[in-house]
C-alpha cells in the first residue's frame, strides 16, 4: 500500500474508510474532495434505500432484486443473491467499484483499499500481502499481473477484523473483475469454511460462480487455491 509510483490519500464517510493510491500526475488538491463528495452520495443512497426498504442494511440473507434501486444498491442486491449473503456483505467492494470509475478519468494506475478489500487497476506487476494472523502463513502474498480492467481482491476472515463471518477461516480471498462480486463471494465462502475439511468443498462451490477468477483459503494448517492465484 506504499508503492513509490503512487501518491496516497484517505477519505472517510460513515463506515467507509478509503485509502487510495493514484499516479503522481493525477493527484491534486481537489481530488480528495471530489472523492469525498462521491463517497457521501454512495453511502447516502444506501441509507435512503434502507429507509424505504427497512431491513436492507440489517439483512443477513439475499433480498429481492429491484430494477428501480440506485445503481450501488442494485449491484449489492444482485451479487448478494449469487453469493447467498446479505446485501451489506458487498458494500465495501461496491463502493470501491464506483470510486474506481471516478478515479479512472484521471489515473491509469489505481489502488482503492476499503476495510482490507482492494480494487487494483495496474499496468505493472504488484504484490498483495495477505495478513492472516496465522503464524504458519505469516509472509504470504499474491502476485497481481498487469491487466486492462480493475480487479477486485476481497478478503473475509472468521477470526480477524470486525466484519461478520459465520466461518472460522483465517482468510478467504476472492479475485474478480466484478468488484462487488468478489466482496460478496468472499463472505459467502468464508461462511462455509468452519474447519479444514471444508476447504475442498468450498473451492468446488466457488468454481461454479461465473466471474470469479481466483480463490485462496487459509485455515489452521491448510491452504487451498484455485484459478488466477500466484503466491509470492
Amino acid at each position: 500500500m506504499k508503492a513509490e509510483d503512487l501518491e496516497y490519500f484517505q477519505v472517510l464517510e460513515f463506515e467507509s474508510d478509503l485509502f487510495i493510491g493514484v499516479e503522481h500526475q493525477a493527484m491534486s488538491t481537489d481530488l480528495p474532495k471530489t472523492v469525498a463528495i462521491e463517497l457521501k452520495k454512495l453511502r447516502q443512497a444506501i441509507v435512503d434505500y434502507n429507509q424505504t426498504h427497512p431491513g436492507f442494511i440489517a439483512s443477513l440473507i439475499p433480498l429481492e432484486l429491484d430494477r428501480l434501486a440506485a445503481p450501488i444498491v442494485a449491484d449489492m442486491l444482485e451479487v448478494s443473491k449469487i453469493a447467498g449473503v446479505g446485501p451489506m456483505a458487498a458494500v465495501a467492494g461496491t463502493v470501491s467499484k464506483y470510486i474506481g470509475r471516478l478515479l479512472e478519468v484521471s489515473s491509469s494506475e489505481i489502488i482503492v483499499e476499503n476495510g482490507g478489500d482492494l480494487l487494483i487497476k495496474t499496468s505493472k506487476e504488484r504484490r498483495i500481502a495477505i495478513h492472516t494472523g496465522n503464524p504458519r502463513f505469516s509472509d504470504l502474498g499474491i502476485k497481481i499481473k498487469p491487466r486492462v480492467k480493475p480487479l477486485g481482491i476481497c478478503t473475509s476472515s472468521g477470526v480477524m477484523g470486525h466484519s461478520l463471518s459465520f466461518g472460522n477461516a483465517d482468510a478467504v480471498t476472492i479475485l474478480s473483475e466484478n468488484i462487488p462480486l468478489s466482496d460478496a463471494v468472499a463472505t459467502g465462502l468464508g461462511n462455509r469454511i468452519k474447519k479444514p475439511a471444508d476447504v475442498e468443498k468450498g473451492l468446488a462451490w466457488v468454481r461454479n460462480i461465473p466471474g470469479v477468477l481466483g480463490v485462496l483459503v487459509i485455515i489452521e494448517d491448510q491452504l487451498g487455491a484455485w484459478g488466477e492465484i500466484e503466491l509470492c
